[in-house]
């Protein structure tokens, strides 16, 4: 079976539209700066800082996984340029919370140390997955969504948000 090559362009506008998704649903309880743009915060994996009524910033990295349903995975990005020997956001980000979207279905916070202490606690038996790009592979670890959700600190089911 061949690996279907992913296209920047289309998941960009993927990712970005997931992005107003997690970004309308935040904004009931944080306030929201968008600091994606930002070559600071690109670089240590950071999206999104949410500031509380109370002053208290959490960062957070979201991430959108539009096969998630399909397959009952998350994917942990492990290499992100495999030409470039460039970590994937799994290994790299610094970002205190992950959101993750896995759109018509749920959206799940997860502590970053708990996803990694998940993720090598199933590394023997996750099989590393390659991901053909144009010019490049990323690899990454199916990880279940069973064994996420019970180290997520918060589930939110949904409807349908696109």
């Amino acid at each position: 079976m061949k690996n279907h090559q992913f296209e920047f362009k289309s998941q960009h506008k993927v990712g970005k539209q997931g992005e107003r998704i997690l970004d309308e649903w935040l904004s009931q309880t944080y306030t929201i700066s968008d600091v994606s743009d930002n070559p600071e915060y690109q670089e240590i994996g950071i999206d999104r800082l949410l500031s509380c009524s109370n002053g208290f910033t959490v960062s957070a990295e979201y991430k959108c996984d539009v096969v998630a349903k399909r397959t009952g995975n998350l994917f942990f990005e492990t290499i992100s340029v495999d030409s470039k020997n460039i970590p994937g956001w799994g290994w790299s980000s610094q970002a205190d919370c992950w959101i993750f979207l896995i759109p018509n279905q749920e959206i799940l916070i997860v502590k970053p140390s708990l996803l990694r202490a998940l993720v090598w606690q199933k590394y023997r038996e996750a099989h590393e997955k390659k991901v053909p790009n144009q010019d490049y592979n990323t690899f990454g670890l199916p990880i279940s969504l069973l064994d996420v959700r019970p180290i997520a600190n918060q589930v939110q089911k949904l409807n349908s948000l696109f």
